[in-house]
């Protein structure tokens, strides 16, 4: 009996309690050699990313500065001289020909919000965030204030949620409501009774905020490029560039959430988004 207690024991007693052999301490020192090798070549490979994080980012700056200098003088010229041609030679053009520069001048000015829209996606996704208690309850009053103030002869009930409050940049989140708000206002914009909602609701486990609409909505099938830069759904007439959402979703993943949208043909669309 006490022969099997005492096997009993050093069956269950860690293996550091029992002296090693020779071979056994050299076999250990070598993989501990190993390891260390390869922690540094993993910590090479980590120096090596982010070398090439910082020198993307300076290419990145170059090429912000040649879009906000370079490419506005010409588009400034062309737009000034649309301008001048319409002012002194205007009436002596006919009416086709007055069309044209006007579609010269028109041209110029989406061209420079395309460029100005471009310039703050890499702003708002490179910039430092500050982590706050944000109000997004009172965010989005604000900026359904705004959009009944810009277009008053609409008739949009707003449904806000109150007390929604998160941890997140303010600025970053004005944006993602901006967007997600502001999508719902112009996808709705020929419907009547239009309504729109802004709240938080328990999905897969975890609470997310939420904007919803009663507008047309859309085929999920296409929903996989609802986030990506100059994608826009198939047979949308309404004005954009296919940036706002594609900003959205880097302002939420920054934050360590996700975005997502639901909706069906003709039954409106919610767009769900979680913060860490």
């Amino acid at each position: 009996m006490r022969r099997r207690a005492e096997k009993q024991l050093k069956a269950k007693a860690p293996e550091a309690d029992f002296p090693r052999t020779g071979d056994e301490t050299q076999r250990l020192l070598h993989e501990l050699q190993i390891h260390q090798i390869e922690l540094e070549m993993q910590n090479v490979e980590l120096r090596r990313a982010r070398d090439e994080l910082e020198s993307a980012n300076v290419e990145l700056d170059a090429f912000n500065y040649s879009v906000s200098h370079d490419l506005r003088k010409p588009l400034t010229v062309i737009n000034a001289t649309s301008q001048l041609i319409s002012e002194l030679c205007g009436d002596k053009l006919d009416l086709q020909c007055r069309r044209y520069v006007q579609d010269v001048y028109e041209a110029t000015l989406r061209m420079n919000r395309l460029i100005n829209t471009l310039l703050d996606f890499s702003r708002v996704t490179r910039a430092a965030m500050r982590r706050v208690k944000v109000g997004l309850s009172g965010m989005a009053e604000e900026i359904a204030l705004e959009l009944n103030v810009a277009e008053p002869a609409r008739r949009v009930a707003f449904r806000i949620a109150k007390g929604v409050a998160v941890d997140g940049d303010e600025a970053l989140l004005r944006v993602v409501l901006d967007n997600l708000i502001g999508n719902a206002w112009k996808f709705t914009g020929n419907r009547e009774g239009t309504v729109i909602e802004f709240g938080v609701a328990a999905v897969e486990g975890t609470h997310a905020c939420f904007v919803r609409d009663n507008g047309p909505g859309f085929d999920m099938a296409h929903a996989g490029t609802l986030f990506t830069p100059f994608q826009r759904l198939p047979g949308t007439e309404v004005e954009g560039n296919g940036i706002g959402l594609a900003t959205v979703e880097k302002i939420v993943r920054r934050h360590g959430g996700r975005v997502w949208a639901k909706s069906r043909p003709g039954e409106g669309a919610t767009f769900y988004f979680t913060l860490e």
